[in-house]
């Protein structure tokens, strides 16, 4: 079960916890302010931030090893742009020492928390290792795709994709085997800080681009049912290819399906399924982030306020939390495209 209370205080107090933990570490430290300065100083402040809404989406959810993923993540990003390991457990202790002295109420859970993140980080690594295997088939297409990405040609990026479709690939191999791990790649790119943000906009940008360019095939290449779907990606969240990604291999296997597209807010979700003359069989929610979780819980809520309509959730989030999907209400929990088809067919079967 989920218990947002704690979680919501931690929210209400996290400029307060924030500015804690930067006064407890400048008054241990006062050199760094000359190591990183004013820009330093507000970078770490953001990442308090961050690092305060992660853990109340670990608290809501009661798992603390959501918080120690992301201290995990987290650690790589920062290593990665000059912060020494040390400055990360250090940021860590005084986040405690906040949470314990200078937020409202009773923070200990909050505090343990960040106490086991702490304890496991000398075993963290600092770097991580690509996600292509050389020998992999799909992997070598996804790197030509990831090299034509990376020096700003997308069409080399499709070229690559098209020669391997005309040579007799399916495009659901493509949604479901060179998508993820090229994707997933240029998200280590940028957590190792060798790509910009810029960058990785770009390779975002031009990905969806080329996905779009198949959709004349993909809209005619299997004969379509009466299941529907719609996808959307809940209030907050950014990250869309793998929401639709879903949704194109759902069509691409006779749904109809709608993508919804980002940061969608939960009433404007249920009032489009209210007004909708037939409703859909299913629906998909993505979220990539813990903070995401009271966002997830919300909109599952709402929706199941109005609707028997199966649920389902997937991204970032359910790759290591198998038991997040039960928790929130969901009526299953997926981390890859091919296997949200499975539970779809599944769940809809079983509710006819």
């Amino acid at each position: 079960m989920l218990n947002f209370e704690v979680g919501d205080r931690l929210r209400a107090a996290a400029p307060r916890i924030a500015e804690a933990t930067l006064g407890y570490d400048y008054a241990r430290r006062p050199d760094l302010i000359d190591r990183y300065g004013e820009y330093g100083r507000t970078r770490y402040r953001e990442d308090i931030l961050y690092s305060v809404a992660a853990l109340s989406g670990a608290v809501d959810a009661d798992d603390p090893d959501i918080f120690q993923r992301y201290v995990a993540w987290l650690k790589v990003v920062l290593v990665c742009r000059g912060v020494a390991p040390d400055d990360v457990a250090e940021s860590l202790r005084c986040m405690v020492s906040a949470l314990s002295n200078d937020a409202p109420g009773d923070n200990s859970i909050a505090a343990s928390y960040v106490q086991v993140a702490l304890e496991e980080l000398p075993a963290m690594p600092i770097a991580i290792a690509s996600f292509f295997e050389p020998a992999n088939e799909v992997h070598i297409i996804a790197h030509q795709c990831l090299t034509g990405l990376l020096r700003l040609d997308a069409a080399a990026a499709r070229e690559t994709l098209d020669d391997v479709i005309a040579a007799g690939m399916p495009l659901g191999r493509i949604f479901c085997e060179i998508l993820p791990p090229l994707m997933r790649e240029i998200g280590r790119l940028w957590q190792m800080n060798e790509i910009s943000v810029a960058h990785e906009h770009y390779c975002s940008a031009a990905v969806q681009s080329i996905l779009s360019g198949y959709y004349d095939r993909m809209f005619g290449a299997a004969q379509r049912s009466e299941r529907s779907l719609l996808v959307a990606c809940v209030e907050g969240e950014q990250h869309e290819i793998g929401a639709r990604t879903i949704a194109d291999l759902f069509e691409l296997n006779g749904w109809r399906t709608g993508f919804l597209g980002a940061n969608l807010p939960p009433r404007d979700l249920v009032t489009l399924i209210s007004q909708a003359p037939r409703k859909p069989d299913l629906i998909a929610l993505s979220a990539t982030m813990p903070a995401h979780i009271v966002k997830l819980a919300s909109t599952i809520a709402a929706i199941r306020d109005s609707s028997n309509i199966p649920i389902i959730v997937g991204g970032y989030l359910f790759q290591a939390s198998r038991s997040l999907a039960a928790k929130l209400g969901a009526d299953g929990g997926v981390s890859e495209a091919g296997e949200a088809l499975a539970i779809a067919e599944a769940l809809v079967a079983a509710k006819r």
